[in-house]
């Protein structure tokens, strides 16, 4: 062989070995496995489902807490422990918030550059018998946590 075929050979052999360090191999999921599991993801992830994230329940499960407000409720989403990160990017996409028959009751966005936790408030004019919120996090997908509403 040539000194050229050489020198081609360990350019292809030195840039497999560059791809397989920037895809994250031995570090979990590969960025392109990531992508994959927000984008195919057929249903949230709750704290006893968290699929290929379970390492990610504490930074990504919405809390709920709500107290009465007159007739109605107030409502706080909080997702704690999560970066708003918009070097990485890696931050919370949304809040939603949805009665337990699917109607939706209030929504908010947020951008990288936003604050951390992010806290979504929701004031609501009667009370549901139970509140499910979900949050969207651009790199960890759709995740859903839900909360009877007891009678106080």
């Amino acid at each position: 062989m040539k000194k050229s075929g050489f020198v081609l050979m360990a350019v292809v052999v030195l840039a497999a070995a560059f791809l397989v360090i920037q895809s994250g191999y031995g570090k979990g999921l590969s960025n392109q496995a990531q992508m994959k599991a927000v984008e195919g993801q057929e249903k949230p992830y709750t704290r006893d489902d968290p699929g290929p994230w379970a390492d990610k329940v504490k930074s990504h499960v919405p809390e709920i807490s709500y107290e009465r407000a007159g007739s109605g409720l107030k409502v706080t989403v909080k997702v704690d422990n999560h970066p708003m990160d918009p070097k990485t990017p890696h931050y919370i996409m949304e809040i939603r918030l949805e009665d337990g028959t699917g109607v939706a009751l209030g929504k908010k966005e947020f951008v990288a550059t936003d604050p951390a936790p992010p806290t979504a408030t929701f004031e609501l004019k009667s009370i549901p018998a139970k509140l499910r919120a979900y949050e969207r996090c651009n790199v960890h997908g759709l995740w859903m946590n839900e909360e009877n509403v007891t009678a106080e």
